[in-house]
């Protein structure tokens, strides 16, 4: 998406969604994971990464860069990309492998099992060995579909058959759910630490250069962005959000050069965000802000879904996924109201009657926050 505007000349440079050729600041975090991947290649059993850390640090998109690299290097290694709240059940997973591996399903479909067994067939005769990325392995848990991680441990009979690197915001999953999991793929944990601030203006800038007119922005502008991405545990999407309302800002103003006053977080919400007192259960990114939004009080699930994209890009499924996760948990409570019309019938999304909350300090955010604004896969 390329705009030619005032101040923003591309708008898709400045989604978190989009990935540079060039990964800042992840020097050493990408050199572990090609030398944990690097003995598949090599008819070796590779290290099987547990990637944790909070949103937007670089995750998803170390690994992403590291798959690009991988194309072409050989035939014989597939590296698939799976995000595990899209396709969160072991067929599914399957399913992509087996496209991945050109094999071709009948159209009678066929049972988990023998799918998993075409699978083993096809890496066997064609000597084919797979890279597995699971992004947002929360999925797979939710669904209690961890069985995936027995069924990858024990193909090939000890050869090398997968790769695996899970990537997560909960450094606790493994642990809180099923530490046999962990066990049966021998999981190597790997944690990405939050951004400096001075590594944030970097990142920033890069961006401004890909998206901004010259001369549009100083660097004034990008370390107060980046100071804003620090303080809400570094996450880049926040700090381009912050830079993205700032160009609009400017462009409205009918100027070609951003102000320091338009990257002054503006206004309030309209009542004091909460905190939420929760049992000692393990919550993501993604469930936090849930509660944060339904604990000012009682939302419609059409709401909460605004709401929640006006702060991070996801899918309706995949907040659907989060609220499910929530009840099950047993911290919101959802009802069913019903309307003259079935049309017009909604859910009322609340949190459960004993959670206690407490109000915070009022925390200031942007005016205008942008559509696409996302954490970042990582």
């Amino acid at each position: 998406m390329v705009r030619m505007g005032l101040v923003i000349t591309s708008e898709e440079a400045l989604m978190p969604s989009f990935y540079t050729d060039s990964i800042l600041h992840r020097d050493s975090e990408l050199k572990a994971i090609n030398e944990a991947i690097k003995p598949l290649f090599e008819g070796r059993h590779p290290d099987n990464l547990f990637i944790s850390g909070d949103s937007g640090t670089g995750k998803t998109a170390c690994i992403k860069h590291v798959l690009k690299g991988l194309e072409g290097r050989s035939l014989r290694i597939k590296p698939i990309y799976v995000n595990c709240w899209q396709h969160s059940t072991r067929m599914a997973v399957y399913s992509i492998i087996a496209r991945a591996l050109d094999e071709m399903m009948p159209r009678r479909g066929l049972a988990r099992d023998e799918v998993y067994d075409r699978i083993i067939e096809v890496m066997e005769k064609e000597g084919a060995r797979v890279l597995l990325v699971l992004d947002d392995l929360d999925g797979l848990f939710f669904r209690n579909e961890q069985k995936l991680f027995y069924d990858l441990g024990r193909a090939g009979n000890g050869k090398p058959f997968f790769g695996v690197i899970g990537i997560s915001n909960d450094a606790q999953l493994l642990e809180s759910n099923d530490i046999g999991a962990k066990s049966a793929m021998r999981f190597v944990d790997m944690e990405f630490k939050h951004y400096t601030a001075g590594q944030m203006t970097g990142i920033l800038a890069q961006r401004a250069k890909l998206g901004l007119s010259s001369g549009s922005w100083s660097t004034e502008i990008i370390e107060a962005c980046a100071a804003g991405a620090v303080a809400r545990k570094s996450n880049v999407a926040e700090g381009l959000n912050m830079l993205w309302a700032a160009a609009k800002k400017a462009e409205k103003a009918g100027r070609t050069r951003i102000k320091i006053e338009d990257v002054k977080v503006e206004g309030h919400m309209a009542s004091a965000p909460v905190q939420v007192q929760t049992p000692s259960v393990h919550l993501s990114d993604e469930e936090r802000l849930i509660l944060d939004i339904v604990g000012r009080g009682p939302k419609s699930s059409t709401d909460l879904y605004l709401e929640f994209l006006m702060r991070q890009k996801r899918s309706k499924r995949q907040i659907r996924n989060y609220i499910s996760g929530l009840e099950a948990k047993k911290l919101l409570h959802t009802e069913t109201v019903k309307r003259a019309s079935p049309m017009l019938t909604t859910r009322i999304i609340q949190l459960s009657n004993w959670m206690e909350t407490r109000p915070e300090p009022v925390e200031t955010r942007a005016k205008h926050a942008p559509p696409f604004a996302a954490v970042g896969r990582g």
